[in-house]
């Protein structure tokens, strides 16, 4: 009974990563179309960030960290292979600050976002606000990432703009995928923690 639990578990942990994968993937497909704020063009890349985030936090909180940042790892190199495939497809040159700003704001914001998101969940008894607070330092540090390669390093007003409006509407959707983490039960690992303790 215990191997078909472990299959499932197994199963369910790579469905998770392969929809980490996949919502990431749109998050960079959607990067080339744009709503207007005022006079500010957004993309909707944006506001997929906040989803990444919560189902990276879903698969540490329900089994693992070393799960989650298989997860992450496994998800940026398939948003780089996809943006290879697509310059390959579409005979376009391919950049590689477009490539780098690409896996690295992903990668290095979400190991980060990592590490914070258990430190909380071990130390702080999963508070919320401190959750909240980790959503928002992670996408502040993904949109500087990207957007520094983006706009090649060169700081400029509709930089600024962007980078703040961005995280403007991240921040209020993050609201929403807060609540629902908090009702998210810890998984495998708590589990194993008090096998150990019991025995």
């Amino acid at each position: 009974m215990s191997k078909v639990k472990k299959n499932k578990s197994s199963n369910d942990a790579y469905m998770l990563c392969m929809l980490l994968s996949i919502v990431s993937i749109l998050a960079v497909i959607l990067k080339d179309y744009f709503f207007k704020i005022g006079n500010i063009d957004m993309t909707y890349s944006s506001l997929v960030l906040p989803f990444i985030l919560f189902i990276s936090n879903y698969i540490t909180k329900k089994y693992n960290v070393k799960t989650s940042l298989q997860s992450i790892l496994i998800s940026s190199l398939m948003i780089v292979t996809f943006l290879i495939l697509i310059k390959d497809l579409t005979n376009q040159p391919i950049v590689i600050l477009d490539l780098v700003g690409n896996f690295l704001s992903y990668f290095i914001s979400l190991v980060i976002h990592l590490f914070i998101y258990y430190y909380i969940l071990t130390n702080f008894k999963e508070n919320a606000l401190l959750i909240y607070f980790n959503y928002i330092f992670s996408m502040l540090m993904h949109q500087f990432i990207y957007l520094l390669f983006l706009y090649q390093l060169v700081s400029t007003s509709v930089f600024w703009n962007n980078y703040f409006i961005s995280l403007v509407i991240q921040s209020i959707i993050s609201i929403f995928l807060v609540v629902i983490d908090s009702k998210i039960k810890r998984g495998e690992e708590k589990i194993k923690k008090i096998k150990k303790k019991t025995s």
